[in-house]
């Protein structure tokens, strides 16, 4: 059995997501990543957690239980694609980029192909993804599709 349809096979046992499963297998915290389709926010925006009091505010935000997250060495980016008015939209994080002590992180959204299929229900996406932290700021820029 090849180790996609291992994970899928596995994902569909357990009644999680792949990404949420990945994210508890991973080896590095860099791997580390959630999403959702809804309970995000209603604007499109981003921000940057530093501490466990802004990750368990972020996670009663999202009407879900906050994962163990070590600030000491780790800081995590939210996303948030907005009310969108159909299914289909996703956020992406693009490779993070080191500018002297600071990190800069670029996200976008992605809308739906054209001729994709789609949930007719509005929805509000969000994505978090957790960095190693950086021993300046983390800087967080949405990109163009």
């Amino acid at each position: 059995m090849n180790a996609q349809l291992f994970v899928l096979s596995l994902c569909f046992l357990l009644g999680t997501s792949p990404v949420r499963l990945a994210a508890g297998m991973a080896q590095g915290v860099e791997d580390q990543e959630w999403r959702g389709r809804y309970h995000g926010d209603s604007e499109t925006s981003a921000e940057v957690v530093t501490n466990t009091a802004q990750w368990n505010r972020l996670w009663r935000r999202l009407d879900q239980s906050a994962p163990p997250l070590d600030f000491t060495r780790c800081c995590a980016v939210v996303a948030f694609a907005g009310r969108r008015p159909t299914g289909g939209f996703t956020l992406e994080f693009l490779n993070a980029v080191p500018q002297g002590d600071d990190l800069l992180v670029r996200w976008r959204v992605r809308p739906p192909a054209p001729d994709a299929f789609v949930t007719q229900a509005f929805a509000q996406p969000w994505k978090v993804k957790v960095l190693m932290r950086p021993k300046g700021t983390v800087k967080v820029v949405r990109a163009e599709p």
